[in-house]
């Protein structure tokens, strides 16, 4: 466990002042995920930050008639922060699931007690806003050009920028998350590789 507590530490930037890092190890509980087993559950309310250390989660978008639509990936070198924005923020329940789809090793925070402490630490709260605007960045990017492309454009931009998630995740989440059924998923790949 103490490997994952130093794991931890490494994601963030060495500036970082020793009183976080022990307010941190103080806050934070380490835990192992199994594949498939949940981290927000639809309609929980979750005030907790997860920081992935190992592993892949997937979050779907729940609708209100039940269809469910993957909207966001997260491993250890991508998005690798989380949380239940609505639940957070807007103190309501979750519209999110949040699913590892490996074996996978979070550490959990309470995030209102992060969000406190990062309004005393000027270097803390320049990480966190360093942190959201890269995931701000990111989100569009792929918001931006589902909404422009076409459905073989889109695959083809995905493997340009981001073929880890093609090559990590189920072919059944990617085809929902590019709004598309697994066949013609496949089909597109076979065109594009042919």
């Amino acid at each position: 466990m103490e490997q994952n507590y130093e794991q931890l530490k490494a994601i963030f930037p060495t500036l970082l002042n020793s009183q976080f890092y022990e307010v941190l190890e103080r806050h934070t509980e380490i835990k192992v995920i199994k594949k498939g087993e949940y981290l927000v559950d639809y309609q929980s309310l979750s005030k907790k930050l997860f920081i992935l250390i190992k592993g892949a989660v997937m979050t779907d978008f729940v609708a209100r008639n039940g269809e469910k639509r993957t909207i966001m990936f997260h491993t250890e070198e991508f998005c690798p922060f989380f949380k239940s924005y609505d639940s957070f923020f807007l103190h309501k329940h979750s519209s999110y699931e949040m699913r590892a789809i490996e074996q996978t090793i979070v550490a959990v925070i309470n995030f209102e007690y992060l969000y406190e402490y990062i309004q005393q630490d000027l270097e803390v709260l320049q990480f966190y806003t360093h942190a959201t605007e890269e995931l701000f960045m990111i989100t569009e990017q792929l918001r931006n050009n589902h909404l422009t492309l076409t459905s073989e454009e889109y695959l083809a931009w995905l493997y340009d920028h981001f073929p880890f998630l093609i090559q990590r995740f189920p072919a059944q989440n990617i085809a929902n998350f590019m709004g598309i059924t697994p066949v013609w998923l496949s089909k597109l790949k076979a065109k594009m590789f042919s």
